[in-house]
């Protein structure tokens, strides 16, 4: 198979393409709200079919509904590709329509982060089949993936580990920036601890009162102080407490979010948080710790370097730019392509900027040009 005509074909097909990327993302979801998530599922579902794949939809109840996008399913596995439908964005953030375009800018919710990454995998398939290639390729599409795939639960595990379990290498096309791909990720848990304390009037009745704001002042100092800079982070990032300014505060819950490098330092960081948890700084204040999502950190090993290696050559030897391996602090679903004995690489998507706020555009030419990269990995290895 020529590349030329791989490249060829990959260019003729992008209109088809961006018109689909700018649809699916007209289409928002989040991930809490299956109804419209499952709208999204819909959109892509059809036009995959509609394009000659081979689609399975797999039902959640709680979350979206999941999709694979095949080709050559019966024959030898090659590649497993990744991305997610949902976005952080509420319904209705970006306006009506959600997508507008201007020269190569593409902007609106989800258009690096991940629907961009839908149509880089979908676009880069259909050249590949369309040309006679003979291996079987996957497309991963989940939808809860933005709150750490917590509705999908045990179900979700395991349908990702069933999905990938056999393929030479996992391509996870989350949002990238250009020159780069991702070799590493944080494992993340996001934990609630709640407090309890014992109201009283502020004026009147201020030293019988125990302040459960205070007893969440002294935790978050404790948690945060043990932060390190490379390594495992504490952000309280949510705290509710109190009712009225006249009254001593009898509960207060702080949200924590943990970012760890490695599995030892997860089961630390755990054990950390269950010490603050139990350790009361203000007499008769008692708490509660509760985990709300973990996912589990997407390491640098050899097979994922030398799976990137793969890649930045293919790049470099076609004239698609060079790239660096970049170790990020977000989580993503390769951490389970990794967990599952496949070799995975992150952050091969559409590049742009602003992901997560209302700001966030692509770059429209990204999308045939990582498209290329990834096709000719395909071909190459």
């Amino acid at each position: 198979m020529r590349m030329e005509d791989v490249f060829s074909l990959i260019d003729e097909l992008t209109p088809v393409y961006v018109k689909f990327w700018e649809g699916v993302c007209n289409v928002e979801g989040m991930a809490k709200d299956k109804d419209r998530m499952d709208q999204v599922a819909d959109f892509a579902e059809a036009f995959a079919k509609e394009r000659g794949f081979d689609v399975k939809r797999t039902p959640f109840e709680l979350c979206g509904d999941f999709l694979t996008a095949d080709i050559n399913e019966s024959a030898e596995k090659g590649y497993v590709f990744l991305a997610h439908m949902d976005t952080v964005h509420e319904y209705g953030k970006f306006g009506y329509p959600p997508v507008t375009i201007e020269g190569d800018t593409m902007r609106g919710p989800g258009v690096i982060d991940c629907k961009g990454g839908i149509a880089i995998s979908l676009l880069l398939m259909e050249a590949l089949k369309t040309l006679g290639y003979e291996k079987h390729l996957r497309l991963i599409m989940t939808s809860d993936e933005e709150i750490s795939n917590k509705l999908g639960g045990q179900k979700e595990m395991d349908f990702i580990r069933d999905s990938v379990t056999g393929f030479r290498g996992a391509l996870n096309c989350e949002v990238s920036d250009e020159g780069t791909a991702v070799v590493s990720r944080s494992g993340i848990m996001r934990c609630n601890i709640q407090i309890s304390g014992k109201a009283a009037h502020s004026g009147i009745n201020y030293f019988e009162g125990i302040s459960a704001v205070r007893e969440a002042a002294y935790k978050i100092l404790e948690l945060e102080g043990a932060s390190v800079k490379g390594g495992t982070t504490y952000n309280c990032g949510i705290i509710h407490g109190g009712e009225l300014g006249n009254i001593v505060p009898k509960d207060c819950s702080v949200i924590v979010d943990i970012r760890v490098h490695s599995m030892e330092a997860m089961d630390k960081a755990w054990k950390f948080v269950n010490e603050v948890t139990d350790k009361s700084f203000v007499e008769g204040s008692k708490s509660e710790l509760t985990l709300i999502s973990r996912r589990l950190p997407m390491m640098r090993t050899p097979d994922t370097d030398e799976l990137f290696e793969k890649i930045r050559s293919t790049s470099v030897k076609y004239g698609l730019g060079d790239l660096k391996p970049v170790e990020s602090g977000g989580g993503s679903d390769s951490a389970y392509t990794q967990a599952a004995g496949v070799p995975s690489v992150c952050a091969l998507g559409t590049c742009g900027d602003f992901c997560h706020t209302d700001k966030e555009f692509a770059r429209i030419s990204s999308l045939p040009q990582r498209a290329k990269i990834l096709a000719a990995v395909c071909v190459e290895h």
